[in-house]
């Protein structure tokens, strides 16, 4: 009898601590939103690890990055307010060729502030990251296979 009340009291306690144990959360998942400032900021200490830049390259950097979140921000605000309609796919079109645009400018300043093996770094860190969001749109999306960015049919390379 007493073999029986151990056991079953082993059981239960074993089944509990099991439940106890929560899942690690995926990364991302519970993030906080930022504000553009510590948007800034946390990109400017990354960028400031990752590339080794001074403190006068820092201070120039700075106000660029400022800019560049602004601008993200003004969107988020124009998409989540009363105005978050599905886009066309030429507003699509014209939305990503302006963000291409103000990309291009924002790195031209960029190469002006950096050295030149600063600058291919953070290319090259840019591209891994495009990468790696890619492949975790593909998996969101049920493989992604046979998809461009914009979610339309890639077609083959020769």
């Amino acid at each position: 009898m007493k073999k029986l009340i151990i056991a079953a009291l082993l059981v239960v306690s074993i089944s509990s601590f099991a439940q106890d144990q929560t899942k690690p959360e995926k990364k991302g998942q519970q993030r906080e939103r930022q504000t553009p400032e510590q948007r800034t900021q946390t990109q400017l200490d990354k960028l400031t690890t990752d590339l080794k830049l001074d403190v006068k390259q820092q201070e120039q950097i700075k106000p660029i990055l400022a800019e560049q979140n602004a601008k993200m921000e003004a969107i988020r605000a124009q998409r989540s307010g009363g105005n978050a309609k599905e886009m066309t796919s030429e507003e699509r079109d014209a939305f990503r060729a302006k963000r291409q645009e103000d990309k291009k400018a924002t790195d031209a300043k960029l190469q002006a502030i950096l050295t030149p093996d600063q600058f291919k770094k953070m290319k090259d860190i840019e591209k891994a990251n495009m990468e790696k969001m890619r492949e975790g749109r593909g998996n969101r999306q049920g493989g992604g296979e046979g998809r461009d960015n914009g979610g339309n049919q890639a077609q083959p390379q020769d």
